[in-house]
């Protein structure tokens, strides 16, 4: 294995990954850029969730619930998952859980209003690496649980050579992804193919990260606490610290995805920088 290089003017950041759930507050330390809180455990109820959700016996569409409170998120989902799903028990348990997410966001950024996503999706190749940001006034940090299937792939903060570099991949690989919709409704089938050996070139050889061997991916079911970008400073050659590049899977059987940010201002004392439009 290469030893990762490090940008010299920078401290680099880290993701904590851990088997204690009350870490998932370390989000806050400036070091810290996500924790991954992953249960020694996993309840029994999961393996239910799971089996339903590659069944298609839980399907949830895609949602997203603005400014909510947790017990609000927690209603929405309740009355949408199907009777046939899960188990009484196994539905509550689900619940909760989302409550529970909902509720420790509040917590950690102070915000009384979150916007939740939720959705059962199989994993498509439509986004790659990316990052994730907060509205105005927002404190930069949300939670994510993939609950089933593969988990989510992140790059260690240290060894992103540039964010310039990033975001020339991004803007790169969402304009193929855009010109090859647009080939396939049209049924261009040569420039099809030559968009995606495109798209697969970029994935695969990441010209943002200094070390192909510092792409990690975080276990089904565990729970990451990660930091957001201000939007303002999206497209910016700023510092890798300041938000976490991860992608989900590429390919897959359905999953359960749920991601938690705060709505609406924070209080002072649990803000780190400025906030930005969701993306």
């Amino acid at each position: 294995m290469r030893p990762t290089r490090y940008p010299p003017d920078r401290r680099p950041g880290r993701v904590l990954v851990t088997a204690e759930e009350p870490d998932l507050d370390r989000v806050r330390e400036p070091d810290v850029l996500a924790v991954v809180w992953v249960p020694p455990r996993l309840p029994a109820w999961l393996t239910e969730v799971d089996a339903a959700v590659r069944a298609e016996r839980l399907r949830v569409p895609r949602t997203v619930l603005d400014g909510v409170s947790p017990g609000d998120a927690a209603d929405w989902l309740a009355g949408h998952l199907q009777p046939a799903g899960l188990t009484e028990a196994t539905a509550a348990a689900l619940v909760d859980d989302v409550r529970r997410l909902a509720e420790r966001t509040a917590r950690l950024t102070g915000a009384a209003r979150c916007l939740v996503r939720i959705l059962t999706a199989a994993p498509t190749p439509h986004c790659g690496f990316h990052v994730d940001t907060v509205a105005p006034g927002a404190a930069p940090w949300g939670l994510v649980r993939v609950y089933n299937g593969a988990g989510t792939a992140y790059v260690e903060p240290a060894a992103v050579s540039r964010m310039r570099e990033f975001y020339w991949y991004l803007g790169r690989r969402e304009r193929v992804v855009r010109d090859l919709e647009g080939a396939r409704g049209s049924g261009e089938r040569r420039a099809v193919a030559e968009l995606e050996r495109e798209r697969a070139r970029l994935d695969r050889e990441r010209p943002f990260v200094a070390d192909p061997a510092a792409v990690a991916t975080v276990p089904a079911g565990a729970v990451v606490a990660f930091t957001h970008l201000d939007a303002g400073r999206l497209w910016s050659d700023h510092d890798p610290n300041l938000a976490w590049i991860h992608c989900s899977p590429m390919s897959g059987t359905p999953r359960l995805v749920v991601n938690v940010t705060p709505r609406g201002r924070a209080r002072p004392a649990a803000a780190r920088g400025a906030g930005a439009t969701a993306r």
